[in-house]
């Protein structure tokens, strides 16, 4: 049975990004850290995979196979990570949308999608060690593909942290020029952080602070619509 390829976010983070020569840099996977699941990428795990099939590894955007950014003209492991750098971002309308939302610092991160091939029992309790990926693509991550896929990056934020990151994307939303699928995107973050405020609020009411970020984020007007005509007459309702 073939093994299923899996698609994880573990502390990928960008490096660099140069919008003029179309080229990011920064880090695919993290070693050490522990997902959701009490998984490890310990360094080592794509040393195999760099030597058998390293130009066969893709950039895609959101894990989409159907919208890849290219090839990576680097990638190695040191000791930090898996770092990378992308060969220039082909010239298409959402690899200029990633740029764009890289250059706002609204994408911070990277994720993979990978094979498991070997593991070995954590020092930790209850951990597992990915001690050999088969690596597919490494993806620019941060906005969900659907509502019902997380806005990755949301998991710890403190109150101040959400407002902070909902003020990004709503200057994003104000001075940016993306595609229709790139404000649907922004959108949906926008409902998650709103959410994500509504449930920090909750558990934080004592404090004065909370209550004022949470009355700020929640009572915003929702978006009903994707296109960016709707979103405009919407900003100009704030």
């Amino acid at each position: 049975m073939s093994k299923p390829i899996l698609q994880k976010e573990f502390g990928g983070l960008v490096k660099d990004v140069d919008t003029k020569k179309r080229v990011v840099t920064g880090y695919l996977s993290a070693f050490g850290n522990k997902d959701f699941d009490n998984d490890i990428i310990p360094k080592g795990a794509f040393t195999k995979t760099l030597t058998e099939r390293k130009d066969n590894i893709f950039f895609l955007n959101q894990h989409n196979w159907k919208q890849p950014h290219g090839k990576f003209s680097m990638l190695k492991e040191d000791n930090f990570g898996l770092y990378f750098e992308s060969e220039p971002l082909i010239d298409t309308s959402y690899s200029s949308d990633a740029l764009k939302l890289y250059e706002a610092g609204i994408v911070k991160e990277h994720s993979i999608g990978f094979q498991v091939m070997k593991t070995e029992k954590g020092n930790e309790p209850n951990t597992t060690l990915l001690t050999e990926l088969k690596l597919y693509e490494g993806s620019n991550v941060t906005l969900g593909a659907n509502n019902n896929t997380p806005f990755t990056g949301f998991k710890s934020l403190t109150i101040k942290e959400v407002n902070d990151h909902y003020k990004l994307i709503l200057k994003a939303f104000r001075n940016g020029t993306f595609t229709d699928e790139t404000f649907g995107l922004l959108e949906i973050a926008l409902k998650q952080l709103q959410v994500q405020s509504y449930e920090l609020g909750k558990k934080s009411l004592e404090t004065k602070s909370a209550d004022l970020i949470t009355e700020l984020i929640v009572n915003e007007p929702i978006i009903v619509d994707n296109s960016k005509e709707v979103f405009n007459e919407f900003l100009k309702s704030l």
